[in-house]
Parts: C-alpha cells; structure tokens; sequence
C-alpha cells in the first residue's frame, strides 16, 4: 500500500492536514482486507510517535488508536498484539497529555481475539505503577476501568496467577471513584470479579472501598437524557457489599450502625442489605449479632410509628428483615429457639391484651417469624394459640371489637399453617382447642359478623382440621349465607365461597351431597335476581373442578331449556358463557359441552319466538363463546350442518346465526351463503323496529364484511348493497346511514379500498336537513370500540387512516362546521391515538376549541378529554390559545348537564397553572371570580376539584410561584 504521507511529511499532515481522520479510516479499511500489517503502519507514524513535542506525540498515538478501535476483533495476529502492548507498556511512561490516548489504546486490545497470553499482567503492572486511575479525568476512568475488567474477565487464569498484586491494583484503581456513571459500572461488573478471584488479605479493604458510598445519597440531573437512578445505584453497591459471604460478614456492622440513622432511605437500604446477607451468611457467622439486630429492628417497629408512605415502606421492610433472621437462624434449632424466644419475650405484652395499639404490630412480627420456616411456623403457633384462646374463653363478656381481632388472628395463624402444611406437626389437643372455637364461632355468631368471617377463613386454610360431624356446621353456615347473600356484606359472601371451594376439593362427596344438592335444589323462582346470579356464579366455579363437572353442567342444562322461567335460564346461559370464556379449559366448550352434552344441538332444537330477546340473546352469547372454542374444521361442519337451514326473518334464526358467525375463525369459507346472509341482513336491519334485532343485524353486517374476501364476486356483492343502501338514503331512511355506518366500520379495519368512499358518503349526509345527527352519530360508530364485536381482520393503523379520510374531507370547512360536523370529529379525535392528534395539533386544536364551545354533552366531553392531556402535558398550542382557551372553561364550569364536563373543565384549568406566571396573571381575577359558583355547586366532586383549582389559582403570582417559575 503506497501511504497518503512519508516520513518527512507525517509530522507536518498531523499539525496542519484537517483530513487526516479521513486518512486513517482508508488505513484501517486496508487492514482489515490484509493490504496493510499494522507493524508498518506503526513504523510509518515512527515520527509523530518519538517527535519532542508532546502534543504531537499525542495526535500521533490518538491515530493509532482510533485505528485499533475501529477493527474488528479478528483482525490482528497475537504476534501483532504483542507488539503493539509492548508500544503501549512504554508509551505509558510518557508526558501525561500522552496517557488518554495510550488508554484508548490499551482499551481497544483487550477487545482482540488473538490477545496473547503473559500481556494482561504486563500491561496491567505498567498501569498499576506508572498511571495513577484516580489522578485522570472521568472519560479515562471509564477507560481504565473498562479495560482492567475486561482483562479480568478474559484472563482469570493469568491474573489469578499474578495473585495479591492483581487485586491491590485493582482496589486501588477505583478507590475514591466519584462519578456515579463509572461507579454504576463498577457496582455492576464487581460482584463477578470479587466471587472470581481470591481476595487473600485483602477483604476488608475491598469492602472498605465500597462501604465509603453506603447508603447511597444521589440526586440525578433532571436534564440527563440517560438518567441514573438512585435505586439503581443502591441496588448494585449492595450487590458488591453481598458478593461473597466474606465480604458479607463485613456488613453486618456497617448495616447496624447505619440502622441508627435518621434517615429512612438509609434505614431501607440497610434493611434491604441485611436480607441479603442473610441470604448467604451461616447462622454461626451472625449469631453474636442476633440481640443487636432484634433491637435495631425493633426500634423500627414498636411502638408503632407514623403513616406515611415512606414509614409504612420501612415498617413492611423492617417484617420483611425479622422473617429473614428467622429463616436463617432456623438452620440450627437451638439458634433458632434462643432467637425466637427473645422475640417473643419482647412482644409478649401486647399479644396478651388484643385491646391495646400493640396487639397488631406484635402479632405481625410473630407471623413474620412463622413465614421463615416450619420450625418457626410450629414454634410461634403453638406459643400464641394458647394466649389467643385465653383472651377469647375468659369468664364473662369479651367485647366484640377484642374478639373480631383474636379471632382474625387465628384466623391469620392457619394461614401460615396452610402455607407450611404442618397442621399434623401440632400437638393434637391445642389444634383440638382452635377447631372447637372457631366452630363455636360460625355456630353462634351473626352471618354477617366479622368473628364468622375470620372463623370461616380460617377454616378455608386448614379444612383437614374440621371434624367429621363439624362439617356438617359449616356446610349449614354456607348454604344459609349462599341463600341468604343479599343480607350479608361481601367480604362475608368471599369468606364463605372460599370456605366452599377449600372443602370442595378435599371432601367431595359430602360437599356434592350436603352443599350442592340444598344449592341446586332450592326454588329460585321468587328469589332477587342478584341472588340468583351469585349462588349461580358460584356453582358454575365448580363446572372446572375435577368431580364436579357433570352434577353442575346438567343442573345449568335443566334451567336453560325450562320454558317456565327464561329469568333463570338466561342467569344460567350468561353463567355458563362466563366459565367456557374464563374458566381457562378450551376442553368445556369443545369436549364437554359440544360433544358431550350436545349443548349446540339442543339450543337449535329449542329456540324459538316465543322466546325473549333477552333469552335468545344469551342462547347466542353462549353459543358464541363454544363455538369459539372448536377447532376450524368442526366450525366449518357446523356452519355447513346448521347455516343453510335458518331463516333470519324469523327472530329465533336470527339470534342463533349470531351465535354461529359472531366468532368464526376467518379460514372458515362462507362464499355460499354471503350473499344471501348480508341481503337477508340488509332488509331485516332496514325493515324491523325492534332495536335489539337491529342490533344483531348491524353487527352482523360489520363482522361479515370485515372477513369478506377480496375477489370479484365479493365485490360485486358489496356494490349491489351500498347502492341499495344509497337508494334507502333518498327516502331520508335513518337506518340506512346506521347500517352504512357499521359496513363502513367492518371495512375500515380491514383497510378495504371501498371503506373510504362510505366515509365520504357519511361525511356528506352532515349537511343533511334529517339525516345530519344521525351521520354525526354514525361517525361514533365508525370510531369506538366495541368489546364483543368480533373484527377477524384487523389492519395497522386503521384508526390513523380513518383520521386521515376524516380531516382531509372536512379541513377545508372549519369556518362553516355546523354542530354535526363537530360531534362527528369529537368521535374520530377521541379514537385516534394520542401522537398522531400532537402531529397535527395546528389543524385539530381548532376544532377541539369550536367544539368546546358547542352545547351537546358528547362533543364537549370528547374535546375536553383530548385538551385535557394537552394542557397536562403543558403543550405550546395551548399556551397560544389561553386567551380562547380560559373563558370557554370557565363557562364549561358552570354546564349543568354533565357533572363530567364540569370536573373535567376545572381539573384543565388546574393544569393551565403549570404555564409560566406571566401567560396567566392576566386572567387571574376574572378566573377567581367566575370559580365562585363551582364552589357552591350540588355535587360534592365538582365542589371538592373548584377548591383545588380555586386555590391554586390563588398562588398564581405570589414570591413562591414567581420563584418556581424562574
């Protein structure tokens, strides 16, 4: 390769050539295809690089290492590496405007493939003795450091070699490190090393050179774009401060004394350290700590202290440490027992007396030791049972609220003995004592009390517990709860279904015989509708319990095809709809229910007119969701065994073709029945008054279209029916433009090349005389979600494409917009996705502010929310407007109609004072003024939001608001 320079010109080109980057990019390009040894190219920069200026030496090595940089991994031989360590070992010596370069260097060649064996040392010595890491600048100290880890990482065998040297070097590169960017690096990449090589003496003063930032005290720079968090930081150093168990015994002191802090950040991450080292500390290690640490920890919890969010954190962290102590002290049982009886001893006073504040804050930190493990869990219930059950069975009255609290603690021990299983660990006559209570309880007490609820719960934990001729009790309280659930608070109707479910699975047949049979039997005829909903959700858990599955599908069966009570079939279709949706087991529909029990055949054979809507409705519904369920080529039997057969002008027919086509999967071919299916459709829609049924048709229509394929005939279908559909519109026809509306709506998803031509047709139908609102209206369907609306077909952007068609058929009328043409726009700007609204913010924000001013509800509502998440977004559009902006509303404020817009139109002017003092003093007194009447209106919301922006506006101007501002 001839080079772009000579010896006699080099030195020149550096100080003078501006191109030379240029230069050394077609350099490193020859390398890499072997046109060019790098030993010659180091030969030819000979001049620059042994030059007596020092700025010239540094120019210089910076072109030889922005080459090293720029080549891949693989290009250099280990003989070629070794030359250039070699260069760099001695260059290290040099003028220390020279050091930034020569690390860069370095840097780089930790990065080759074909770095030689013996080099890391060397280099890392030369490093260690002649460059101190801490005397250069920040971007050389993440050079330095990310060098030396490589190496470690790539060279453990070599370095372990090396031994206490290598670690001291180490140690000594990053003590003192004050960039919180090189230190999360740090915190990040020491852990390995530490547990890779041997800290020989040296332990403790690795763990001094990181203890110096425990805890962490960092702000992060609002303006960083990649922002490093405090927590993140936290994290990491404590991970270096628990790398080994070693260094973990080092911790513990530090944590202890920084419990002591004032500061709860310190207190949490002291606690969040702690955990951790009790993760990887023996119990020998700690067991001199134990006393101090329960003390520290206690301090934190008793008394009990304030509610703040911060405190409650430390509280929840601080239970989180006592459990932690027990789990590991549970690995030596006398440690283990020693522990937990000074714990104990400590809160004894406030578990004897469930009427004092330290009752709860007690308890909890003896169940935080039962959760360590099962020694503790056996050891902590068997102690407090017994002063539970004396509080509970002293002579005479217990008041209630004492009593609520001993029995929810009871209740709260079996759950920890459900969590362990260890029911059968306990002394037999103590769980004999606990059962006969809580039976006592659900016996004597009042369905709705708390004391039968906690009794029942707790009953739910440990079912094995309840004896044979007690569960008869228990069974009675359920059912009377069950049947009686309108009576009874929810948390009461939750306790007793949970109860349900637990002996359910452990004693099935008496659950079949005893609960079952008075549930399923009883006469729901007169019974409250909500009653009836319930016992039957509940009953419709047990469809997917193994045993349970035939008893409850046939007792579900015989009330949906009851013609003496289409209220209890439609209670039990709508139960049995909701289990095959969210029962997670697609076997039910398939297997059971379709196959099975022939679920399909009979809804077909039953349904007819002189059902209700209402019935026939949820028969499609049900129908729907199994058949959801098939696989494709049993929907396609299906459609072919059952579609052809209906007629949809008959009401019956029509509910079930909806259940069959609401969710058929897009493979399943209709090219047979298409045409016939949207005409029928189309006239039925057109023809009937019964909104219900014009309802299924519509959707119907949307769903087809949506999955209809893209071929000739099909088109020529589609076409045949929007002209038919347009003759309709000539005749003023409102259901025309709905049913127009919602084809549009099936193809619009789908990105269809028609869809864009029936929007036109709704947007032109907003001038019309009659059929304006209900164009208008017809844009909420084209827009909206529907959750039970099935679109096969679904295109990207489809939202964003409509937006399009919208405001490019309307922009150029902004100055005419009557009030449909605004509504219509509120519907397709409230669906259109937040970015897209940003980016075209000059054309919408108009509209958004004219349709503020409108007097219907929707289009005020639809615009506020979108100004809305502007304002809070402090946007510049709406800082130019504030002028339009404020009075509109003030004036929404005071909108009668809509408790909604009023709370919505002052939390906006809440937000407008984020904008600079300046923009707003102007407006401040008349604001203050018109916000008087909120403040006296009937709703207690929109009172409570006029204080708040009331107040707010208050502080527009004063020294603190004026202060924030700058």
């Amino acid at each position: 390769m001839k080079f772009p320079w000579s010896h006699t010109t080099i030195v020149d080109m550096i100080k003078t050539d501006q191109k030379v980057e240029e230069k050394c990019n077609q350099v490193t390009t020859d390398i890499i295809a072997g046109k060019l040894n790098v030993a010659e190219f180091v030969e030819e920069l000979g001049p620059a690089l042994t030059h007596t200026d020092a700025s010239v030496r540094a120019k210089g090595t910076t072109l030889l290492s922005n080459v090293l940089k720029d080549l891949p991994p693989d290009a250099l031989q280990a003989t070629q590496v070794e030359l250039l360590c070699t260069f760099y070992i001695d260059r290290s010596l040099d003028h220390h405007t020279v050091t930034p370069m020569v690390l860069a260097g370095i840097e780089a060649l930790t990065h080759m493939t074909n770095f030689p064996d013996g080099a890391a040392v060397r280099l890392l010595r030369a490093l260690f003795e002649r460059v101190p890491c801490q005397s250069q600048k920040k971007p050389e100290r993440t050079l330095y450091f990310q060098m030396m880890l490589n190496l470690a990482e790539r060279k453990v065998d070599e370095l372990k070699a090396w031994g206490v040297d290598f670690v001291y070097g180490v140690i000594g590169a990053i003590e003192g490190e004050r960039d919180p960017r090189n230190l999360l690096y740090l915190f990040e990449r020491m852990p390995s090393f530490i547990r890779t090589f041997p800290m020989y003496h040296l332990a403790e003063e690795m763990f001094e050179t990181f203890a110096c930032y425990f805890p962490i005290d960092f702000h992060p720079n609002p303006n960083d774009p990649v922002a490093i968090t405090r927590d993140a930081l936290a994290e990491h150093l404590a991970n270096c401060l628990c790398a080994t168990p070693e260094m973990a015994e080092f911790a513990v002191p530090l944590l202890m004394e920084k419990l002591d802090s004032s500061l709860i950040m310190a207190k949490l991450d002291s606690l969040s350290l702690l955990r951790r080292c009790l993760e990887l500390l023996e119990v020998a290690k700690l067991e001199e700590h134990h006393d101090e640490l329960w003390t520290a920890l206690k301090k934190e919890l008793l008394p009990a202290g304030g509610t703040s969010a911060a405190e409650k954190e430390l509280v929840e962290a601080t239970f989180a440490a006592v459990q932690a102590l027990a789990k590991n002290a549970s690995t030596d049982e006398p440690s283990a027992k020693a522990l937990l009886d000074k714990i104990l001893l400590s809160v004894m006073g406030g578990l004897t007396d469930a009427s004092s504040k330290q009752f709860e804050m007690s308890l909890r930190v003896e169940l935080s030791c039962a959760q360590g493990s099962v020694y503790c869990a056996l050891y902590v219930i068997e102690k407090l049972i017994p002063m539970l059950l004396a509080q509970l069975n002293v002579d005479g009255h217990v008041e209630t609220r004492v009593a609520n609290v001993l029995v929810d603690a009871l209740q709260r021990l079996c759950a920890v003995c459900a969590h362990w299983y260890c029911i059968d660990r306990l002394d037999p006559a103590l769980v004999g004592q606990m059962h006969k209570k809580l039976i006592e309880v659900v016996l004597q007490e009042a369905d709705g009390s708390e004391q039968k609820r906690s009794a029942l719960l707790a009953l739910a934990a440990v079912p094995e517990m309840v004896t044979s001729e007690n569960r008869y009790v228990v069974y009675s309280a359920m059912v009377k709860i069950l049947l009686t659930a309108t009576e009874q608070p929810s948390k009461t109707i939750d306790a007793a279904q949970e109860c349900l479910f637990s002996f359910a699975i452990r004693y099935q047949q008496e659950v079949k015989t005893v609960v079952l049979e008075k549930l399923i039997t009883h006469d729901y005829a007169k019974a409250e509708t909500s009653l009836v909903q319930l016992v039957f959700k509940t009953l419709g858990k047990f469809i997917l319990y193994h045993g349970y599955m035939d008893k409850m599908v046939k007792f579900f069966l015989s009330k949906i095809f009851d013609p003496d009570n289409e209220r209890l079939a439609i209670i039990a279709m709508d139960t049995l709809t909701d289990v095959v949706e969210n029962g997670n087991s697609s076997q039910l529909g398939k297997a059971e229910l379709y196959e099975q029990y022939k679920l399909l055949d009979r809804c077909f054979e039953y349904a007819n007119d002189k059902l209700r809507s209402d019935c026939l409705h949820a028969m499609a519904q049900l129908i729907g969701a199994v058949v959801k369920q098939l696989p494709v080529e049993e929907q396609h039997q299906l459609i072919l065994k059952r579609l052809p057969a209906l007629r949809l002008q008959q009401r019956a027919d029509l509910y079930l073709a909806s259940g069959l086509l609401a969710y058929l999967d897009q493979s399943v071919p209709l090219v047979d029945h298409f045409e016939n299916l949207v005409t029928d459709l189309s006239k039925l829609a057109l023809e009937t008054d019964e909104e219900r049924v014009r309802d299924v048709c519509n959707r119907l229509l949307c769903s087809l279209f949506n999955r209809m394929p893209n071929d000739e005939h099909h088109r020529g279908v589609l076409k045949r029916l929007l002209k038919m559909i347009r003759e309709e519109l000539k005749k003023h026809n409102h259901q025309a433009v709905v049913i127009l509306s919602w084809i549009g709506k099936g193809l619009i998803a789908r990105g269809h090349s028609e869809a864009g031509e029936i929007v036109d047709d709704i947007a032109d139908l907003l001038d019309h005389p009659t059929l304006g609102h209900i164009a208008a209206l017809a844009f909420e369907i084209l827009s909206i979600e529907f959750p039970q609306l099935h679109l096969p077909l679904l295109r990207n952007l489809f939202k964003q494409k409509l937006f399009v068609w919208v405001m490019k058929k309307l922009e150029q009328k902004v100055e005419q917009y009557a009030e449909t043409h605004l509504k219509a726009l509120a519907f397709v700007l409230a669906a259109t996705p937040h970015t897209v609204l940003k980016m075209n913010l000059s054309k919408v924000g108009p509209v958004l502010l004219k349709c503020l001013a409108q007097t219907d509800d929707k289009t005020i509502l639809e615009a506020l929310t979108i100004v809305l998440r502007f304002t809070r977004e402090q946007d510049p559009f709406v800082q130019d407007h504030l002028q339009t902006l404020i009075p509109l509303l003030l004036k929404l404020t005071l909108h009668q109609s809509s408790m909604k817009i009023r709370i919505g139109a002052l939390e906006c002017l809440l937000y407008v004072c984020k904008y600079p003092t300046f923009l707003l003093l102007p407006f401040k007194q008349s604001v203050l003024l018109a916000l008087q009447k909120p403040l006296d209106d009937r709703k207690r919301l929109v009172r409570n939001a006029a204080v708040t922006t009331r107040l707010q506006w208050f502080v527009v101007g004063s020294a603190e608001d004026t202060k924030t501002d700058k």
